[in-house]
């Protein structure tokens, strides 16, 4: 089908020195969006659909959010974006990637569901029913017309994970990096309790102690911490 070859072309190898990833080519200029655990090693290279290699440049990298931007000189095949809020329960999707080092190995599935998960980052995974193996990290998830949808990360209770598209776009412009709280908290009926603080973080600065309770959202904390630690 010419729509998976178009997915096939899109969907990079990125050599880390202990293995290959995948990544996904994010517009013609060379900008290539992965996962941060893919970026093992510190000589990187892509290498696309055609064989072409080239040098990698980190130009962004969350280990929290699993996200890492590259650069590279390849011209590239850019993915067409869906909108991922829209994704529904039960949409085929096509998973492209390098499973076990074979390049650009594509696999069919159906979305299990749409929600976070109890651990890592609260955010809300796309998790697939679709076959996924060591080289699908950093690769994309695609709906049925072709959109990329999400990138793979992991698997969970035999589920395939995937960060959501948007969540990767507004990553790629900068529009989503955070102010580093170092709070540790635990959620109770009064708010959140402080339960740890990183040293030099932003919370030391400002002063809060262990067993303070705190109200309101992420957002509202972080403002009132850079007031009081200004």
């Amino acid at each position: 089908m010419e729509m998976v070859e178009q997915l096939r072309k899109s969907s990079v190898q990125i050599a880390n020195g202990g293995g290959h990833g995948a990544g996904i080519a994010w517009d013609a200029n060379g900008t290539v969006v992965t996962n941060a655990h893919v970026l093992r090693g510190k000589a990187l290279r892509v290498i696309d659909a055609d064989g072409r290699t080239a040098a990698a440049r980190v130009v962004r990298r969350d280990e929290d959010r699993d996200l890492a931007v590259l650069e590279t000189s390849l011209p590239l095949h850019p993915v067409s974006l869906a909108d991922s809020a829209a994704v529904k329960p039960g949409q085929i999707v096509l998973a492209v990637g390098n499973p076990l080092g074979k390049a650009g190995a594509v696999s069919m599935g159906m979305i299990h569901s749409v929600g976070p998960l109890d651990f890592g980052p609260r955010r809300s995974w796309i998790q697939a029913d679709v076959h996924l193996a060591p080289g699908n990290s950093g690769g994309l998830l695609a709906n049925a017309e072709g959109q990329v949808i999400g990138i793979n990360t992991m698997i969970f209770h035999g589920l395939g994970l995937a960060i959501p598209s948007n969540e990767a776009q507004l990553f790629v412009r900068g529009e989503s990096d955070r102010v580093r709280l170092g709070l540790e908290l635990i959620r109770v009926r009064e708010g959140l309790v402080v339960v740890g603080i990183e040293r030099g973080s932003l919370a030391e600065r400002a002063k809060v102690r262990i067993g303070d309770i705190l109200h309101g959202t992420p957002n509202d904390l972080r403002d009132l911490l850079e007031a009081r630690a200004a």
